[in-house]
């Protein structure tokens, strides 16, 4: 189970930061309070506390479900879906704090009207204040979750030590001014702990295990001993802690997928760009303050292996959120292909002369870790079962509800719907844009989208799809079923089974969603071009001297080097082999990349540490029609597909020193060499002062 804890940080009504005096008049209140909690218990001993209300139920693996409520700083619970967040009845402006009380009160019996459970409103104001007090208590292990590698202390089930105090409301606006960020009780961040209060620290170990997912089982990889990965969560401003442990046979990495690494590029997980890999039974700490907001994910960025379930996702929260309230819970939903090949097998198929560079075709789809399988197509011996549980997901009729859709495949875009719901989207890869309702969203490789879905069906069973679109692939098996379901179950329904409809729009295949009908929440000026930095990026598929179909940008085909390229310009080197596709960029360019698809599929193209305004795309021919450029209003993405035979228009601004890859996310065309360096601010990167681990 996912069990999550989304956490808000609390600002003053200006939205502004607190003065130095307002800090220190707050935390005087605080410290006032805690005295006279602690005094309060000195001459009453005998005051009692309850549990707080707890809804484990032993949740499920595989979806990925949180409820926020109305409150600056949400209580959460655990739920039957994961990545849960909840919050009762608490009024609009109440405000929850933690004070710890001395461990020489845990004797306290258990009758106080002072309870969670049992709170009462009476006449309560508004905005009066409800304090939460906890008592220290010891870190137990939770068996029925899968996040049994944590360090944090856990809220556990039976939390008996939290009670409820009302203070008079105008204590409550004073203190309003200042408070930290708030856990939750039932659901915490269940593989990380904290350091220094904004520090998010989380313990990921790799391993290699039997699984199957849909039925097939197969060897994998596994993170916590969980596939997908664990949820990586934190607000906006933090910093973020991944201490990994690689327990595989080969070197392995983490990329944080959207996440700039301003100050960190060593840290943006690239063997042969900016790290060596993690060794066999090593370690390595990744550690970077996030600056940005948004649906991310992370990823092996070693070879094939995120294909072989090295994932997971990243969400990053925004107090400033535009939609935050709007919606009462916050599905995370991962769509993926899968394999029942091991990917290297794939690879050496795809990267030999046989394959003429038709991609290997998956087998099966996934949501968030699941899909039943036909055992029929199985090859003969294997080990698989029909009718695999799918991913189920709860609605309660008449709510809104905010789904992160993630696509972590390894070649196939997705057509995600759900029977009868129209979806509101409401973020492109971490940009808030104005709401626009589709009924089939398209979603290529590794682009993400969060969309508002309001339960105003009956009460019944409606099938989540997402249907792989095989119109991109070289060669469509005849053994696939190309649609992938899960099940969206309205609290009371007693359906034994979806009945639902799905929706008849037609929707272009192998494209993105029209950047025209998307836009930006909040209007931005896109700067002009410097026309210092405007490369012409000509992608083609062809045969090298052996025979093998590679991919090439300009005539080049990339091949990594054991030393990583930022190695090299921290030691000074600004000449490069021509296999390396390194771009060389200098301080605050604005950087235009005419991408021109001069092959037969589409190419979904990231770029790491930057996100880029999509000026235009066309798919009728090469010729970009600059006519067309949307300079005005163009959302950002940090992944934009370029058509097949077409061309796609992106620009950024070279604001953040590094070394970045530029690449078609489609991982065979990554292992195929359609890759390039983008080198920015070279005389910066040899400024830097990088942590001795990733020196050594």
């Amino acid at each position: 189970m996912y069990k999550t804890s989304v956490r808000y940080k609390i600002y003053n009504v200006t939205g502004k930061s607190l003065t130095l005096d307002q800090k220190m008049l707050s935390q005087k209140i605080l410290t006032l309070v805690s005295i006279l909690t602690y005094s309060f218990f000195l001459l009453f001993p005998n005051v009692s506390l309850s549990s707080p209300i707890s809804t484990n139920h032993n949740p499920s693996l595989n979806s990925f479900q949180k409820k926020p409520g109305n409150q600056k700083s949400p209580t959460l619970s655990n739920h039957d879906l994961p990545y849960t967040k909840k919050t009762g009845n608490k009024k609009e402006n109440d405000l929850t704090i933690n004070v710890p009380l001395p461990p020489s009160q845990n004797s306290l019996n258990h009758d106080s009207p002072f309870t969670t459970s049992q709170k009462k409103t009476g006449n309560k104001k508004a905005d009066d204040l409800t304090f939460n007090v906890h008592l220290p208590s010891p870190v137990s292990s939770n068996n029925d979750s899968p996040y049994n590698n944590t360090s944090q202390k856990k809220a556990g089930k039976n939390n008996a030590n939290g009670i409820n105090i009302s203070l008079p409301s105008s204590i409550s606006k004073l203190m309003s001014l200042y408070s930290p960020i708030i856990p939750g009780k039932d659901s915490q961040y269940e593989n990380s702990h904290e350091k220094n209060g904004n520090e998010k620290v989380y313990d990921l170990t790799i391993t290699k295990g039997s699984y199957a997912p849909d039925g097939f089982k197969r060897d994998m990889f596994l993170i916590n001993g969980q596939f997908p990965g664990p949820l990586i969560e934190c607000n906006k401003g933090d910093t973020i802690v991944m201490n990994v442990k690689n327990e595989l046979d080969e070197d392995t990495s983490i990329h944080s997928h959207g996440i700039f690494q301003r100050g960190t590029p060593w840290y943006d997980g690239v063997p042969g760009q900016s790290q060596c890999g993690i060794p066999s039974k090593g370690s390595f700490t990744y550690k970077f303050k996030v600056e940005q907001s948004g649906t991310c994910w992370y990823h092996s960025h070693s070879r094939t292996q995120y294909i072989e379930g090295i994932i997971g996702p990243l969400i990053i929260h925004d107090p400033d959120d535009p939609y935050k309230d709007e919606c009462v819970e916050e599905i995370i939903v991962i769509l993926q292909d899968w394999y029942h090949t091991d990917a290297k097998t794939l690879l050496a198929t795809f990267l030999s002369p046989e394959s003429q560079g038709n991609e290997p075709s998956p087998d099966n789809g996934l949501i968030n870790g699941r899909n039943s399988y036909n055992c029929s197509w199985a090859p003969e011996g294997s080990n698989c079962v029909n009718n695999a549980p799918l991913s189920q997901f709860n609605f309660v009729q008449g709510k809104k509800y905010r789904l992160r859709i993630i696509n972590t495949s390894a070649f196939s875009a997705f057509i995600f719907s759900i029977d009868g719901h129209p979806m509101d989207v409401i973020e492109v890869e971490g940009m808030m844009t104005k709401r626009h309702t589709v009924h089939r969203l398209p979603i290529n490789v590794a682009q993400r989208y969060s969309v508002i879905v309001t339960a105003n069906q009956p009460v019944s069973q409606y099938w989540m799809r997402a249907e792989m679109e095989t119109a991109c692939y070289a060669v469509a098996p005849d053994d696939l079923n190309p649609l992938v379901k899960a099940v969206v179950t309205y609290n009371g329904s007693t359906d034994q089974s979806p009945s639902s409809t799905a929706w008849s729009d037609d929707v272009e295949n192998c494209v993105d969603l029209n950047a025209a009908d998307l836009k930006p929440y909040k209007p931005q000026k896109v700067p002009n071009s410097t026309k210092n930095f405007t490369t012409t990026a000509v992608i083609v598929f062809q045969p090298d001297a052996d025979n093998v179909v590679l991919g090439y940008i300009n005539n080049s085909t990339y091949k990594m080097d054991n030393i990583p390229t930022i190695v090299k310009v921290y030691n000074g080197i600004k000449q490069f082999a021509a296999d390396q596709n390194v771009f060389l960029i200098e301080k605050n360019e604005i950087c235009d990349i005419v991408l021109i698809n001069q092959d037969t599929g589409e190419h979904p193209f990231h770029l790491h540490g930057h996100v880029m305004w999509v000026l235009g795309s066309g798919e009728s021919g090469t010729q970009p029609d600059y006519s067309k450029l949307n300079t005005k209003d163009p959302i950002q993405r940090d992944t934009a597909t370029v058509p097949a035979g077409g061309w796609t228009i992106l620009r950024f601004v070279s604001d953040n020193h590094g070394v970045w890859g530029f690449h078609c996310h489609i991982e065979w065309h990554v292992e195929a060499g359609l890759v390039a360096q983008f080198v920015t601010q070279p005389d910066e990167i040899k400024k830097l002062n990088p942590p001795d681990d990733w020196k050594a």
